[in-house]
């Protein structure tokens, strides 16, 4: 039932085209090097072993959501597949806004629905530096089921960030991400999701 209800959610998600664009084309404020574990158990530098020198694709979520992050996941799940197929040199990070709970083996079951495989990572810390990561990508929100629909996507050599606000689709993130990446020609729309 519950795989049921992720697929329908996903679907709603990527057939959406309702997304509010906004931080184009501007510097992002100063990414923390803080510590983060992977849905492996690595461990990694947030800025220097993640973002530095990489185009990259954020999302937000939490395991035991049960409302917009399946959707949300779902979402970078059809990125990263088309990524995946047109050999971009691209990485996704799903960050978790729920550090306390969401420890790797449970990152790890998580990326697995999702098809997450090598280029995607799901992240985790102490909540002090999960709490760092997310000022500095202007992710705000009270408690973890408020937290925002955010996409983040950046070129961090060039210095080119944007984001997306609300039901992003799939065309709408590849878009962002082909201008980010300089490509003047999208990937096509062909290329299977």
């Amino acid at each position: 039932m519950r795989l049921r209800n992720v697929a329908v959610m996903m679907m709603v998600w990527l057939c959406s085209a309702v997304a509010a664009p906004a931080w184009s084309d501007v510097t992002l404020p100063s990414i923390p090097d803080v510590e983060v574990i992977d849905q492996d158990g690595i461990a990694h530098r947030f800025y220097k072993d993640l973002v530095k020198g990489n185009i990259v694709v954020i999302n937000f979520m939490y395991t035991t959501c049960n409302t917009s992050c399946p959707a949300a996941t779902g979402l970078l799940s059809g990125v990263y597949h088309r990524v995946r197929a047109t050999d971009q040199p691209v990485t996704l990070l799903s960050v978790t806004v729920d550090p306390v709970h969401d420890r790797p083996s449970r990152l790890k079951a998580y990326a697995a629905q999702f098809g997450a495989g090598k280029g995607w990572r799901f992240l985790t810390g102490t909540p002090a530096d999960v709490a760092r990561i997310l000022a500095s990508l202007q992710v705000f929100a009270s408690n973890k089921a408020d937290h925002p629909a955010i996409v983040v996507i950046g070129n961090e050599a060039a210095g080119t960030w944007t984001r997306l606000y609300g039901e992003a689709s799939v065309p709408m993130v590849m878009e962002r991400l082909d201008a980010a990446v300089g490509r003047p020609d999208p990937i096509p729309s062909d290329v299977a999701q």
